[in-house]
């Protein structure tokens, strides 16, 4: 069983599904900010010979380390805001409803739901090389509510999750529709 928190949890209510984006996306984000970490030392070693004057002088040279300092403290940091979106965008099907956990920036989440009984259509769309050979993709999930979709963005085996979620709505469905006749004929 997965421990997550669930966010209003109902009695009974247990986690089918817990999806995050794709490990690739992650790692290309990670990938981008190193490379980038790079470019000052690089720099230094393309530019050594003609600024070597610059370079000898003590306030310019304090003044470009305090800069590269910065730099690789904004680096660092924006590639820690990259792994907390990654980590905290997740979204949980469970028994009873969709919930969509969305990190905005560092102090900013956003929780909407949806009920799967009111689900209308789902879709699961790749597109490109990348996303069909790392079998990643979004899934749309289409309600008659007034935010009309959902959509897990980036999310690995998307048609596995397309199939999943399909499934445990046909059956709250079917299940409602039980308990809706049910409460007529005992009337």
């Amino acid at each position: 069983m997965i421990d997550f928190y669930i966010p209003n949890r109902k009695n009974g209510e247990k986690i089918i599904l817990l999806v995050r984006r794709h490990w690739f996306i992650l790692f290309v984000r990670l990938f981008f900010w190193a490379l980038l970490m790079l470019l000052p030392p690089i720099l230094y070693i393309v530019f050594q010979g003609v600024f070597l004057s610059t370079l000898e002088h003590e306030l310019l040279k304090a003044l470009l380390v305090v800069f590269t300092g910065v730099f690789y403290l904004f680096s660092l940091l924006f590639m820690f805001n990259a792994f907390v979106d990654y980590y905290l965008d997740v979204w949980l099907v469970t028994s009873e409803r969709i919930v969509n956990i969305e990190q905005k920036q560092i102090f900013s989440r956003v929780t909407a739901e949806h009920k799967l009984a009111k689900i209308q259509d789902i879709t699961s769309e790749m597109h490109g090389i990348i996303p069909t050979l790392l079998n990643y993709g979004q899934v749309h999930v289409q309600t008659a509510a007034e935010k009309e979709r959902f959509i897990f963005k980036q999310v690995p085996n998307p048609q596995e999750i397309k199939r999943k979620i399909s499934g445990l709505s046909e059956y709250k469905k079917r299940f409602e529709k039980v308990s809706e006749e049910e409460d007529i004929n005992e009337k």
